[in-house]
């Protein structure tokens, strides 16, 4: 499981990652709870995951200005 945090923009956040589908990887929204989402990835896990969720927030115009943290929990 995909964990993000987010203080700011999460719609956004999630607007970018729910839906994702690419290369076989996809994400899907599971829940989303004040500043934390949670994202079931299939075709990916682990660090691949993480840096791949990054990437996405990033190259979205809000991205390289926004504070987020992004983690993998089995």
């Amino acid at each position: 499981m995909l964990i993000v945090s987010a203080p700011l923009k999460t719609d956004m956040v999630c607007a970018a990652l729910d839906g994702y589908d690419k290369d076989g990887v996809t994400m899907k929204l599971l829940s989303r709870k004040g500043m934390e989402m949670r994202f079931e990835v299939t075709g990916s896990s682990g660090f691949d995951a993480v840096g791949l969720a990054k990437s996405i927030i990033r190259a979205t115009e809000f991205g390289e200005a926004l504070y987020f943290g992004v983690r993998w929990q089995d």
